[in-house]
């Protein structure tokens, strides 16, 4: 116990915001912050992992991505593919048949901050071993913790909504406890929902979203990755999911930008074509 005045004593970055990564997302108060759980909910196929990847590489911050469902071939090809604009197609071929694998070793070497952890159905001891395992090896917990995804956390549960449930609480405490960004991947109830937008706040599968502080929900396009709060401690939220934050999409290599700004033609374009047609 202490008085609340000594609230701001301790870990003094304890609550601070990670980088932006996306201008789009930050002018949409989307922002992920420390001691905090996060999640990211959409249809299967739906640009979860993208985009969590690719948070997790431009953020630039100590971080751990735990793979659950992903094997660390295709992980890697996807980070060296955002990382090269290289299709991640081609770096598959090129590394199954011998060919550019250092190159890529190479490349993916420059991502000294983000480690992988390989965990097929982890109960929480497991993840607490990886976590003191990045602890112990780098003196530091990590900033940013990515899982992948959440529904391949439970391998004891009695039923689904009680695994999801006790394992939203095991990572809500990771996040307070070693002052980290949780950042789980999550599965929406796709009945009736749209293909092309994110869905509402009511969709998210076992409604395990009391404990996040941030719920994102995302869809993609063959060129869009389009997102929302739909629920926002910091900042706006939008639980309908009436509209999205639109992040341009490259269909080969998975990376996500900002859309780049629309420049209007000059005036005078239009004034030259009014004249032809006189």
């Amino acid at each position: 116990m202490l008085s609340l005045h000594r609230a701001f004593d301790g870990d003094s970055q304890a609550g601070d915001a990670l980088p932006a990564v996306f201008r789009s997302l930050e002018a949409a108060d989307i922002r992920f912050y420390r001691s905090a759980l996060h999640m990211s909910v959409g249809r299967p196929g739906g640009g979860k992992s993208i985009f969590g990847l690719n948070h997790a590489i431009k953020c630039k911050v100590p971080a751990l991505y735990v793979s659950c469902d992903m094997s660390r071939f295709t992980l890697a090809a996807r980070a060296a593919a955002v990382l090269t604009g290289e299709s991640v197609a081609d770096i598959k071929q090129h590394v199954t048949h011998g060919q550019g694998k250092e190159r890529y070793r190479a490349t993916l070497k420059s991502l000294d901050h983000l480690y992988l952890a390989l965990e097929k159905r982890p109960t929480a001891e497991d993840l607490e071993d990886v976590l003191l395992a990045f602890q112990e090896r780098w003196g530091i917990p990590p900033h940013l913790i990515v899982i992948d995804n959440l529904m391949n956390l439970m391998p004891y549960a009695s039923d689904e909504f009680a695994g999801l449930r006790e394992m939203s609480h095991v990572l809500d405490f990771f996040a307070h406890d070693l002052g980290a960004a949780v950042h789980a991947l999550h599965h929406i109830n796709i009945g009736g929902q749209p293909m092309d937008r994110p869905a509402a706040l009511d969709a998210v599968k076992g409604k395990i979203v009391e404990l996040p502080a941030l719920i994102l929900s995302g869809s993609k396009t063959d060129t869009e990755f389009r997102v929302t709060a739909v629920k926002n401690r910091e900042g706006r939220e939008d639980p309908k999911a009436q509209g999205f934050v639109s992040l341009t999409l490259e269909p080969k290599s998975l990376a996500l930008s900002d859309p780049q700004p629309r420049i209007p033609a000059p005036a005078y374009w239009g004034m030259d074509l009014a004249a032809k047609d006189r």
